[in-house]
């Protein structure tokens, strides 16, 4: 099929693909969003893609396969692990960064493991919406240990970041880089978002919460640490075959 030619039809591409039947039955259903894309498409602060819990793994217990995601670039990040619906409210108004942060169950380190479902050439071809209905070119995300919002003073969110590969820094970044300016404020940003798109952010559902930093500085074999700060902490993985 042709590229969508609007930010409408990319989210309809991916509305049916998180609604598919082989969604559930192959891919673990819906785990949750990803978000980024900062300032890509102009007007759109930021873009989300659905994320499957075929390819979430707990970096105690799992790996994600460089071959199952096409594996391309990786990411540190934060991620959030909601512990309520956001559903709409009452009197329509949107949720504040404080009212999300309310809603959260968990913080959690990230490694996003970036992928495609296609080779690097036909992605190349294709138009900036091509590209970007692809998921946002998601793939797998290692997850740390998770940490109750209890434990956690929001202004610590607001850190320096990096990627480690083999011990030795391929990146760094820090948290402003998220949609909207922190962590928080991208997962209020994402409820609002999905609201304003007839879906909502659900209890269970993880947000990964924008690249902090990133590296395509790897090879099979690898480890690979995503440092964020000390409230939040660390985690590793391997670049698996």
């Amino acid at each position: 099929p042709p590229p969508p030619a609007t930010i409408e039809e990319m989210y309809e591409v991916h509305r049916a693909m998180q609604e598919h039947p082989l969604a559930e039955s192959a891919f673990g259903g819906l785990a949750g969003y990803k978000l980024g894309a900062v300032g890509v498409i102009p007007g759109e602060a930021a873009l989300s893609a659905p994320l499957f819990n075929r390819f979430i793994v707990d970096a105690s217990s799992g790996q994600v396969s460089a071959a199952a995601i096409n594996i391309h670039n990786l990411e540190a990040e934060v991620a959030v692990i909601m512990a309520a619906d956001l559903a709409p409210k009452p009197d329509g108004s949107p949720y504040s960064a404080e009212e999300c942060w309310a809603a959260v169950e968990s913080v959690a380190p990230a490694i996003e493991m970036c992928g495609r479902r296609s080779s690097a050439a036909l992605s190349a071809a294709q138009p900036p919406l091509g590209k970007l209905a692809d998921a946002l070119m998601a793939g797998g995300v290692v997850l740390g240990k998770r940490v109750p919002p209890a434990q956690i003073d929001r202004a610590a969110l607001m850190c320096s970041t990096a990627l480690l590969i083999n011990g030795k820094e391929a990146a760094g970044g820090w948290t402003g880089e998220c949609p909207n300016g922190g962590p928080c404020e991208a997962v209020a940003w994402c409820a609002n978002h999905l609201l304003a798109r007839g879906l909502v952010l659900k209890k269970g559902h993880l947000v990964i919460t924008g690249a902090t930093c990133k590296s395509k500085d790897f090879k099979i074999g690898d480890t690979v640490t995503a440092t964020l700060g000390t409230a939040v902490g660390a985690v590793d993985s391997s670049v698996a075959p």
